[in-house]
């Protein structure tokens, strides 16, 4: 029983520690995203160049988009950060009580990772069972949001930027297609003093190709499919992205559970096995010491009768 024991605890204190690993890497990540130099400005970097070409091009004049990404990517920090600190603390709890039988602290981890078992699977389960019941709030919210701060492929603020990138990047229009950017307050949609003169129907960076000239006819009330991304949703692109392949994603998920319940029974494993040998083991047995005040009392024979005449008093 000792020696299973032991394998028990050595497989628990690896696995950990390579879990460990893993949330040392995630922790560094969201640390570099938070305070990398100028990290996110290079993923965006080129596109933001090429929009700002395609502006000065078209008749917008000098048009600089400046945005600190860093800044804007500090709630993803802060959840890469998180995650790979509880990723730490849960790993040592598991390393720390494995390692010197720490009841505590097996019961803690067991405790926490059963918990974070039953989340991975009710995640799972909405991701690829039920995706509408995530999908349609946030396709409000992102709706919304070009309703009120979209302002065209020369906007300069933070969500019109933001759109314009992930459009380029995904080659895609909008949240489910260009429908939602109609009636946007601050989009200039009146470009008839071009020439030629267009109404735009889609913005500007659902075009396959970003004009180079005053000819904004890819964007206008003849696009269609051949020269514009119109009908394309971007949420849906990014959605099949991250989860679009539904074998791979699920065996992905299957994977990590099936470890956390490995480390689960491991873990309920050793504790029963230290109870069982803790109560089995066998102790000596103690006979108490007599009191110092207690004095032996002999027979009284002894004090008035000689061994001698004991002896003829047994012969007779």
């Amino acid at each position: 029983m000792g020696r299973l024991a032991s394998c028990l605890r050595i497989v628990v204190i690896v696995w950990n520690c390579l879990l460990m690993i893993v949330g040392l890497s995630v922790f560094a990540g969201g640390l570099f995203l938070r305070f990398g130099d100028s990290a996110g400005d290079r993923i965006v970097d080129g596109k933001a160049s090429h929009i700002e070409r395609s502006l000065n091009s078209s008749g917008f004049g000098l048009v600089e988009l400046d945005v600190n990404w860093s800044s804007v990517l500090f709630e993803t920090a802060l959840i890469f950060t998180f995650c790979g600190l509880a990723i730490i603390i849960v790993t040592v709890l598991g390393c720390c009580g494995a390692c010197y039988v720490i009841k505590c602290m097996i019961i803690s981890y067991v405790v926490v990772c059963s918990l974070l078992l039953v989340g991975q699977a009710v995640t799972v389960g909405l991701i690829y069972g039920s995706p509408k019941t995530i999908q349609d709030s946030m396709k409000d919210d992102l709706k919304k949001g070009i309703q009120s701060d979209y302002g065209g492929l020369n906007g300069t603020n933070l969500v019109t930027q933001a759109w314009n990138i992930v459009m380029l990047q995904m080659k895609c229009c909008g949240v489910d297609s260009y429908e939602d950017f109609t009636g946007a307050s601050n989009w200039i949609t009146d470009y008839t003093s071009n020439t030629p003169s267009v109404t735009l129907k889609t913005p500007l960076a659902c075009c396959k190709t970003l004009p180079t000239s005053e000819d904004f006819t890819c964007a206008g009330s003849s696009a269609s499919s051949t020269d514009n991304y119109l009908n394309t949703g971007c949420f849906d692109e990014v959605w099949d992205f991250l989860f679009g392949n539904k074998t791979t994603g699920i065996a992905v998920f299957c994977s990590i559970c099936g470890l956390q319940l490995l480390l689960i029974i491991l873990s309920a494993a050793i504790l029963c096995s230290d109870t069982t040998e803790y109560r089995n083991k066998v102790r000596p047995v103690v006979k108490p010491k007599p009191p110092k005040d207690t004095k032996i009392i002999r027979p009284a024979m002894y004090d008035r009768v000689s061994f001698r005449e004991m002896a003829d008093y047994k012969s007779k």
